[in-house]
Protein backbone atom coordinates (compact mmCIF):
# COMPACT_ATOMS: atom_id res chain seq x y z
CA UNK A 1 0.00 0.00 0.00
CA UNK A 2 2.80 1.99 0.89
CA UNK A 3 4.38 1.81 -2.55
CA UNK A 4 1.35 2.29 -4.65
CA UNK A 5 1.06 6.01 -2.90
CA UNK A 6 5.18 6.42 -3.29
CA UNK A 7 4.73 5.23 -7.09
CA UNK A 8 1.35 7.73 -6.63
CA UNK A 9 3.86 10.56 -5.54
CA UNK A 10 6.70 10.35 -7.64
CA UNK A 11 4.51 10.06 -10.92
CA UNK A 12 2.64 13.46 -10.16
CA UNK A 13 6.41 14.82 -9.26
CA UNK A 14 7.06 13.44 -12.70
CA UNK A 15 4.52 15.13 -14.31
CA UNK A 16 4.45 18.58 -12.95
CA UNK A 17 7.97 18.81 -13.64
CA UNK A 18 7.29 18.18 -17.08
CA UNK A 19 4.55 20.72 -17.78
CA UNK A 20 6.94 23.11 -16.62
CA UNK A 21 9.91 21.74 -18.71
CA UNK A 22 7.09 22.34 -22.06
CA UNK A 23 6.45 25.90 -22.09
CA UNK A 24 5.24 27.35 -24.97
CA UNK A 25 7.97 27.80 -27.78
CA UNK A 26 7.59 29.69 -31.10
CA UNK A 27 7.41 28.05 -33.60
CA UNK A 28 9.38 29.58 -37.08
CA UNK A 29 6.34 29.66 -39.10
CA UNK A 30 5.07 31.94 -36.35
CA UNK A 31 5.78 35.99 -37.34
CA UNK A 32 7.81 37.65 -34.57
CA UNK A 33 5.44 40.61 -32.86
CA UNK A 34 7.39 43.38 -33.00
CA UNK A 35 8.57 44.93 -29.73
CA UNK A 36 8.21 48.54 -28.07
CA UNK A 37 10.80 50.24 -27.21
CA UNK A 38 10.82 50.48 -23.37
CA UNK A 39 11.49 54.05 -21.95
CA UNK A 40 14.92 54.70 -19.56
CA UNK A 41 14.68 55.88 -16.86
CA UNK A 42 17.15 58.13 -15.77
CA UNK A 43 17.06 59.46 -12.05
CA UNK A 44 16.72 63.36 -11.68
CA UNK A 45 19.00 64.14 -8.73
CA UNK A 46 16.39 65.63 -5.61
CA UNK A 47 16.09 69.45 -5.88
CA UNK A 48 16.63 71.31 -2.75
CA UNK A 49 13.49 73.24 -1.39
CA UNK A 50 13.73 76.85 -1.83
CA UNK A 51 15.26 78.52 1.29
CA UNK A 52 13.38 82.01 2.07
CA UNK A 53 14.70 84.73 4.05
CA UNK A 54 10.59 85.88 4.36
CA UNK A 55 9.57 85.91 7.93
CA UNK A 56 6.73 83.76 8.55
CA UNK A 57 3.98 84.26 11.31
CA UNK A 58 4.69 82.55 14.63
CA UNK A 59 2.24 80.33 16.50
CA UNK A 60 0.48 81.10 19.69
CA UNK A 61 1.34 78.69 22.08
CA UNK A 62 -1.51 78.05 24.64
CA UNK A 63 -0.93 79.58 28.23
CA UNK A 64 -0.39 76.25 29.92
CA UNK A 65 3.03 75.97 27.70
CA UNK A 66 3.90 79.82 26.85
CA UNK A 67 7.83 80.24 26.75
CA UNK A 68 10.08 83.09 26.04
CA UNK A 69 13.23 83.08 24.30
CA UNK A 70 15.96 86.03 23.79
CA UNK A 71 17.63 86.30 20.21
CA UNK A 72 20.86 88.34 19.79
CA UNK A 73 23.14 89.11 16.84
CA UNK A 74 26.64 89.73 17.98
CA UNK A 75 27.79 93.33 16.23
CA UNK A 76 31.56 92.55 15.97
CA UNK A 77 32.06 91.65 12.12
CA UNK A 78 34.98 89.27 12.74
CA UNK A 79 32.27 86.92 14.84
CA UNK A 80 28.61 88.03 13.79
CA UNK A 81 27.20 85.01 15.84
CA UNK A 82 23.49 84.88 16.84
CA UNK A 83 22.78 83.71 20.42
CA UNK A 84 19.59 81.86 20.76
CA UNK A 85 18.74 81.63 24.76
CA UNK A 86 15.95 80.04 26.39
CA UNK A 87 14.02 82.22 29.38
CA UNK A 88 11.11 79.58 30.13
CA UNK A 89 8.01 80.76 31.36
CA UNK A 90 4.58 79.65 32.33
CA UNK A 91 5.66 75.98 30.37
CA UNK A 92 9.54 75.90 31.49
CA UNK A 93 8.22 72.37 32.97
CA UNK A 94 6.55 70.80 29.53
CA UNK A 95 9.33 72.17 27.34
CA UNK A 96 11.37 68.82 25.18
CA UNK A 97 13.75 70.54 23.02
CA UNK A 98 14.51 73.55 21.69
CA UNK A 99 15.25 74.09 17.85
CA UNK A 100 17.83 77.08 16.64
CA UNK A 101 17.45 77.31 12.71
CA UNK A 102 19.30 79.91 10.87
CA UNK A 103 19.05 80.63 7.27
CA UNK A 104 21.81 83.30 6.55
CA UNK A 105 21.97 85.77 3.59
CA UNK A 106 23.88 83.43 1.65
CA UNK A 107 21.15 80.89 1.66
CA UNK A 108 23.21 78.07 4.24
CA UNK A 109 21.09 76.90 6.87
CA UNK A 110 22.33 75.88 10.19
CA UNK A 111 20.12 74.12 12.83
CA UNK A 112 20.93 73.19 15.78
CA UNK A 113 18.89 71.56 19.48
CA UNK A 114 18.52 70.95 22.94
CA UNK A 115 16.75 68.62 24.96
CA UNK A 116 15.41 69.40 28.16
CA UNK A 117 15.93 72.81 28.00
CA UNK A 118 16.84 74.97 31.46
CA UNK A 119 16.62 78.86 31.88
CA UNK A 120 19.65 80.02 30.19
CA UNK A 121 19.98 77.33 27.81
CA UNK A 122 22.06 78.73 24.72
CA UNK A 123 22.36 77.70 21.00
CA UNK A 124 24.90 79.78 19.05
CA UNK A 125 24.56 80.16 15.60
CA UNK A 126 27.21 80.90 12.92
CA UNK A 127 25.66 84.45 11.37
CA UNK A 128 26.72 86.78 8.56
CA UNK A 129 27.84 90.38 8.25
CA UNK A 130 23.78 90.80 6.63
CA UNK A 131 20.52 90.08 7.74
CA UNK A 132 20.21 86.65 8.50
CA UNK A 133 16.57 85.11 9.14
CA UNK A 134 16.46 83.03 12.51
CA UNK A 135 13.83 81.06 13.53
CA UNK A 136 12.89 79.36 17.29
CA UNK A 137 10.77 76.33 17.69
CA UNK A 138 10.02 74.50 21.27
CA UNK A 139 8.81 71.55 21.07
CA UNK A 140 6.42 70.70 24.28
CA UNK A 141 6.06 66.74 26.07
CA UNK A 142 3.06 66.00 24.36
CA UNK A 143 4.76 66.05 20.64
CA UNK A 144 3.61 69.35 19.83
CA UNK A 145 5.94 71.98 17.98
CA UNK A 146 5.01 75.79 18.05
CA UNK A 147 7.16 78.14 16.03
CA UNK A 148 8.29 80.77 18.89
CA UNK A 149 10.74 83.06 16.69
CA UNK A 150 10.76 83.87 13.24
CA UNK A 151 12.17 86.90 12.61
CA UNK A 152 15.22 88.97 10.45
CA UNK A 153 18.03 89.69 12.52
CA UNK A 154 20.35 92.39 10.47
CA UNK A 155 23.93 93.15 11.09
CA UNK A 156 24.37 96.28 13.54
CA UNK A 157 27.89 97.02 13.85
CA UNK A 158 29.30 99.15 16.60
CA UNK A 159 30.79 101.34 14.69
CA UNK A 160 28.86 101.54 11.51
CA UNK A 161 31.16 103.68 8.88
CA UNK A 162 28.80 105.90 6.79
Amino acid sequence: MKTSYLALSLIACLMVIAAGCMGNTPLSSQTPVPTTPQATFTPIAPQTPAVSLVPEPTDVMPPTYAVTVQVVKNTIATDPSITVTYEGGQGLAFTQSMTAEVIRSDRIVEQQTVQSPQMGSEIVLTGTTRTDRVIVYVTIVNGVTYRVFDKDMPFQPINPQY
